[in-house]
């Protein structure tokens, strides 16, 4: 078929096609070498702390493990070990920045923190928050018991930030809003910095005896919105549809960035069989709180085999969006199974899109440090290996 156009406005075209492919010609980077890749691999590395010596506290979900690593020396030291008693934890999660330079394991099992010094030696305990019946103090719905196990992050003043539960109250609906709270441990109080919109269809329930067990969500690909904060206490919500980062400063302060064109990508075959792969190497963990507290894996739980969506949406998972303490946005974009090179968008302060950052294939981005951004390499068996980059 052939589309007769005015020669001049053809020409006129093709120059702007010409500037808008310069534009975004100059974002795009690669990660090329690392500065340090550490010898010893991991088995799922689940998050990372970049401590002021220059090493970083690593924790390792599968292997519940917590290394203290030297990139520099290539050396890497047990911190802690398993267990329910003083030093130790059940299942060791996020790692929380403190600004006295120590850090908050969180313990997701035992419900608390563990406090880890500068010189990556296990110290106190610390209790999950008890939070308020009401978010704000009688504003919003009533919080459900158990809402404060969902940790995100911490700011420069170190207050911890939870995302609450769509769960309102026993045998009622699942909230289609959750609050974004957060807790200040010195002073010590809790609030609602605002609300995140869950996805439709988000929780299936499994019931076996007196429990009630959370399977996670609705289909695969279901579009999701996901946030997490900057060192200045400012939550990035990611948006997928439209396609945008929403910065809020409280309740009712947001200020939202241009949208981003996307065309979504169809899922395939090859793509659903990436999905059950992955799901069945990280056997994913069901845990029913039964009476008092205790966690204790439900009996005859099935995971329902997934279903999916017919398209990808610009990002997906929980790990897709992270926030450098400096608040930059990377945002880690959907690509079609064959495509083993991973893309992050990065944002500004503002919600611009300022680069797309190319890394090497079969890795991911697992934390930031003071002008470095820390990635874990799979190779062929799996293995997960620790690499510093200088963050472009």
């Amino acid at each position: 078929m052939h589309h007769h156009r005015p020669p001049a406005l053809g020409a006129a075209l093709l120059a702007l096609a010409a500037c808008a492919g310069a534009a975004t010609a100059q974002q795009r980077m690669t990660l090329g070498k690392p500065e340090a890749e550490l010898a010893e691999p991991f088995t799922n590395v689940r998050s990372l702390r970049e401590l002021p010596s220059g090493k970083v506290l690593v924790s390792d979900q599968q292997d519940k493990v917590v290394q203290l690593v030297d990139l520099a020396n290539g050396t890497a030291v047990k911190v802690g070990r398993e267990g329910q008693g003083p030093g130790e934890y059940a299942f060791p999660s996020l790692l929380l920045a403190l600004p006295d330079g120590t850090t908050l394991l969180h313990d997701l099992l035992n419900r608390r923190f563990l406090v880890i010094g500068q010189d990556g030696k296990p110290g106190a305990t610390l209790d999950m928050p008890r939070p308020p019946q009401h978010a704000n103090g009688g504003d919003g719905p009533p919080l459900a018991l158990g809402a404060i196990t969902d940790v995100r992050g911490t700011d420069q003043q170190g207050r911890i930030y939870f995302q609450g539960s769509p769960f309102s109250a026993p045998n009622q609906p699942a909230l289609d809003s959750v609050p974004i709270l957060r807790w200040d441990r010195v002073r010590p109080v809790f609030d609602t910095v605002g609300y995140v919109r869950m996805p439709p269809g988000n929780v299936a329930t499994a019931r076996g005896g007196n429990v009630s067990v959370r399977i996670g969500g609705g289909k695969v690909f279901t579009p999701t919105e996901l946030w997490n904060v900057a060192g200045d206490g400012r939550i990035a919500r990611v948006m997928p549809d439209p396609y945008r980062v929403v910065w809020m400063s409280g309740p009712r302060q947001a200020s939202a960035g241009p949208v981003q064109p996307y065309t979504p990508i169809k899922v395939t075959e090859a793509d659903k069989e990436l999905v059950r792969q992955a799901r069945r190497k990280s056997r994913p963990m069901i845990v029913a709180i039964g009476p008092g507290g205790r966690a204790a894996p439900p009996p005859n739980a099935q995971i329902p085999e997934p279903e999916f969506e017919e398209t990808m949406p610009p990002f997906a998972g929980q790990t897709a969006v992270q926030v450098t303490p400096d608040g930059e946005v990377w945002v880690l974009r959907t690509r079609p199974a064959g495509d083993k090179v991973p893309t992050y968008d990065v944002f500004d302060r503002t919600g611009a899109l300022v680069k797309k950052v190319s890394l090497n294939p079969d890795s991911r981005v697992v934390g930031f440090g003071k002008g470095t951004v820390y990635v874990a390499r799979t190779d062929e068996d799996d293995l997960q290996y620790l690499q510093r980059y200088r963050r472009p």
